[in-house]
Formats: structure tokens, sequence, C-alpha cells
């Protein structure tokens, strides 16, 4: 399979390919770049795993993946898009928000490391946005409006969770404690 015909071109976007956009979060320039992201997904699910259910952490990857389609479409500047860095973003935003809001989560280190770590993104989206990110280290620009997208998508998953009264894993529990 050709994993490029995936990434977003904007110009095959308006010829019809309305799923680039959302594939194009699944693929990524180079090796280098699809290994960074897997490594931090793969944290992010461990980090959060003791404080969060799987369906959670699902919707704030898939909202803050919704984002940044969003952003990337809505941009005529934005020629092509590639990873899911900004997507990333958005599930460590939304679980620390979460992490530190939550009633379930009684341990005050944890919430004061999802703090220093939420404000941690935030400083550094503004010092890429102050600096003026160019070419990087990856050999391809990086597009700063998915990264700050994502982020406030996962921020507006969490806070959908937040205002519910129970989380998706104690629904769960009591219809099959309705059903007993």
């Amino acid at each position: 399979m050709d994993f490029a015909a995936l990434i977003y071109h904007r110009q095959a976007f308006l010829d019809g390919q309305w799923w680039l956009p959302f594939t194009a979060q699944l693929v990524h320039f180079n090796l280098a770049h699809g290994m960074s992201n897997a490594m931090v997904a793969l944290l992010l699910a461990a980090l959060f795993r003791p404080m969060l259910v799987w369906a959670q952490q699902c919707a704030l990857i898939l909202g803050s993946a919704f984002a940044v389609a969003m952003v990337v479409v809505s941009d005529a500047n934005c020629a092509y898009y590639a990873g899911a860095s900004g997507a990333l973003y958005g599930w460590a935003a939304g679980g620390c928000m979460m992490t530190i809001f939550s009633e379930s989560v009684t341990s005050q280190p944890h919430r004061r490391i999802a703090l220093f770590v939420l404000c941690l993104l935030l400083v550094r989206l503004v010092a890429m946005q102050w600096a003026g990110v160019g070419a990087t280290a990856w050999g391809f620009p990086v597009y700063l409006p998915a990264h700050w997208a994502g982020l406030v998508g996962g921020l507006a998953m969490a806070s959908f969770f937040m205002r519910r009264k129970t989380t998706p894993a104690q629904t769960t529990h009591r219809q099959q404690s309705d059903e007993r």
C-alpha cells in the first residue's frame, strides 16, 4: 500500500478525497516522525491508564483528531499535512485536565504532575508560536495550528466528560448490575 496516498494534500481533498484530513493523522513523513509519535502514544496510554478508562482515552484522541482535521481543512494555506502530533497534544492536555479535576484521583502528587505537564504543553506551544517554528530536525515544517487544535479538542472532550456525573466505566458497571 502507498501510505503517501493517505497524506492530506489540499487539492486532492478539494477533488473529493474527504477522508484525507483523518487518514493523514495515521501516517507520517518519515520513520523518525512515526516512531516518536508512537512512543508518545504508548507513554500517554500508560500514564493515564490508572486514572482514565479506555473509552475516555479513546474519546480524547478522537476528539483531538477531529479538531485537527477541521483546522487542516479550514486553513486554505495548509497545502499538506501528516502526523498525529496535534491529536497527541489533545490527548495529553485532556488527560491532564481530567486528572487535575477528577474526584476519583485522590493523589495530590498526581494532580500536581498533571498541572505541571499541562503548563509545559502550553508553554511549549506558545514558545514555538513566538519563535516562528519552521523547518525542524524532522526535515519538514511543523504545522502549529494542528497542535493548537488538538489541544483545544482534547480539553473540550475532557470538559464533556467532567460535566457528566458518571464515567463510562461507572455507567457500564451500573448497567451490568441492573441486568442481574
